[in-house]
């Protein structure tokens, strides 16, 4: 498995879906979204903070801001 194509195939998906890619990250060529962007994306796509599966989960959690660090934590990660 190709790991850091994995990761530009992301960035590139991302990028592509909320046309921004003002910010930038180690080991990467290319932009990311920032995460006012990501946040628009996820609404967009489905993600609704009002539904009932957003609130399924162990503990309290904003499942948006744990979407955005994750990415986060890709992005700069060395795969």
């Amino acid at each position: 498995m190709n790991y850091n194509g994995a990761r530009e195939e992301f960035r590139q998906w991302l990028v592509k879906y909320t046309s921004c890619d003002i910010q930038d990250a180690k080991g990467s060529e290319g932009g990311w979204p920032c995460g006012t962007c990501v946040m628009n994306l996820l609404d967009s796509i489905g993600l609704d903070s009002s539904k009932e599966e957003y609130q399924e989960h162990n503990e309290e959690l904003d499942r948006h801001n744990e979407v955005w660090r994750a990415i986060l934590q890709i992005r700069d990660a060395k795969v």
